[in-house]
């Protein structure tokens, strides 16, 4: 079954990249977002099975849209271009993938986090 997969990516081409692969999967793809702000209003607004979070965005960190997530009970995993930062204790645990990321490890990501996908 398709997955509705929020991106939060500060880098268009990443992003595209992304939502390329999912799209090919066989997912909806929600947004790419850009920003905190952009990615909780998204959130808000459309049904989102899963998110792929880029740890930093353009001067910010993702973490209020992990707490946000995490809150509706909503899966999610990290990734980062900066290695693995200290994930505030509220969201600790979960997964952090480190940049440059593969399509097949993208789908491993999204088939943990919705196994019915």
């Amino acid at each position: 079954m398709p997955s509705n997969i929020l991106i939060v990516e500060d880098e268009w081409l990443i992003a595209e990249d992304y939502a390329s692969t999912l799209h090919a999967a066989g997912h909806a793809v929600v947004g790419p977002c850009s920003s905190v702000k952009a990615a909780i209003a998204t959130i808000e607004q459309n049904p989102v099975d899963a998110a792929l979070l880029d740890m930093e965005l353009l001067g910010e960190r993702s973490f209020p849209v992990a707490e946000f997530l995490q809150a509706r009970g909503i899966p999610f995993t990290f990734f980062s271009g900066h290695g693995t930062r200290d994930l505030p204790p509220a969201i600790s645990g979960h997964a952090v993938l480190s940049k440059p990321i593969s399509g097949a490890t993208l789908l491993e990501a999204v088939e943990r986090m919705c196994p019915a996908a």
